[in-house]
């Protein structure tokens, strides 16, 4: 089995705490990240040039950087997308090609959670979440190639749809769209999952003080993320597509 194993304590990836929740393999991260629509990626701005040193300490450059995107996943590698001069996009975009050496490549993390439920106890300090994460780490690049390119925006599209073919139901995307559209992809370099999903754990004492029980509530309140029912707009003339009628009441 494919796995990103840490190597030692003091690899990026190793999950210090709660050990027993960690997932190095390939297939449990992939199976997060395609379940999750939304992720979190951090990135180090580019300090931006001719700015005077005083007027550097209270730039944004001095913040780390965290934007939520829409993402795919092909194989070990994600693709983020958007316009052409988007920030984080130039960021990770890299040096021109064959300017520079692999190690001059932008370095990314990328996260995404899925919150499962809420576990109350008895204690306010003691409740907490079952949740599914994923942390990847990689080194961005500049998709140049052209096939590479649709590839990654086909799935982009067709990722929300839950891998219903949106992309060819649609009107043919124009040169023009291509060319003011960026995409960068990561190459997940590694990786560690941590899921949880367990019942409330209160203290001894508490659930044996029968004052504490009989007055508060203990339990899992799942939480669901779900596709509701279609709503056509003003302009559409065409009946709801499969793909789409097929999205109502599944959920993540």
């Amino acid at each position: 089995m494919a796995t990103y194993e840490p190597k030692s304590s003091d690899s990026i990836n190793f999950i210090k705490r709660y050990r027993e929740r960690a997932h190095y393999d390939h297939e449990t991260v992939n199976k997060i990240l395609d379940a999750g629509l939304i992720a979190h990626v951090g990135f180090k701005a580019p300090k931006k040039k001719n700015r005077a040193e005083s007027d550097a300490e209270d730039s944004d450059d001095q913040y780390p950087n965290v934007i939520p995107m829409t993402f795919s996943r092909i194989d070990q590698t994600l693709y983020l997308h958007g316009y052409i001069s988007a920030r984080i996009l130039k960021a990770l975009s890299g040096p021109i090609k064959g300017s520079a050496s692999e190690e001059q490549a932008p370095k990314a993390t990328v996260t995404v959670s899925i919150i499962d439920g809420l576990i109350v106890t008895l204690s306010a300090m003691n409740n907490s979440s079952n949740y599914r994460s994923v942390c990847c780490f990689g080194k961005a690049r500049l998709v140049e190639d052209f096939d590479e390119k649709k590839r990654a925006l086909a799935q982009l599209v067709n990722k929300q749809f839950m891998g219903g073919n949106k992309w060819d139901d649609s009107r043919a995307v124009y040169d023009s769209e291509l060319k003011r559209t960026r995409v960068v992809a990561i190459d997940i370099e590694t990786a560690s999952a941590k899921i949880k999903s367990a019942g409330p754990v209160d203290d001894k004492e508490d659930i044996e003080d029968d004052e504490v029980v009989n007055k508060y509530w203990a339990g899992v309140v799942p939480i669901k993320t779900v596709y509701g029912k279609p709503e056509a707009c003003s302009y559409n003339r065409v009946e709801v597509p499969d793909y789409v009628s097929n999205l109502e009441n599944k959920f993540i």
